[in-house]
């Protein structure tokens, strides 16, 4: 399950590194890019689900697991990118900050692996209702690239 960020306004505030700061403020704001993208990816995999159970119309569902997919390869990577800027931030920021900022970057993380493993059961379901004919057998859908 995604996890949210623990937000140090307060602490933050009363650090006066501004490496520390911009550091944090790219994390959060690569936190709410993700966030925005993981939602649409649970929104769209739930209205393929929803359309399955109705009319089951394959072109409906198909449409709701691609743009599903989609959003959770872009949560996956911007909260990667999430984890770097928490990084940045562990080594830029002091005392509380610098612990606030740990504690975010292991949420990227976990919050990485849970939109590469929803990425992977979509796609898999993708591939198994959307592409079943049978000159598709070799279709290989992209990976997650690594960054």
């Amino acid at each position: 399950m995604k996890k949210l960020i623990a937000l140090g306004v307060i602490v933050l505030s009363m650090n006066a590194n501004a490496a520390c700061t911009e550091d944090f403020n790219k994390g959060l704001s690569e936190f709410d890019f993700a966030m925005t993208y993981f939602n649409t990816g649970a929104s769209s995999y739930q209205l393929a689900v929803d359309e399955s159970r109705g009319q089951g119309r394959r072109s409906v569902i198909c449409s709701h697991l691609l743009k599903s997919t989609t959003g959770f390869d872009v949560a996956k990577s911007s909260f990667t990118n999430c984890g770097s800027a928490f990084n940045s931030a562990i080594s830029s920021c002091s005392g509380q900050s610098s612990d606030i900022a740990r504690e975010n970057a292991g949420v990227c993380a976990e919050n990485t692996e849970v939109a590469t493993n929803n990425y992977q059961q979509v796609a898999l379901t993708l591939k198994r209702t959307c592409f079943i004919a049978a000159e598709s057998g070799n279709i290989i859908l992209p990976k997650i690239q690594e960054i």
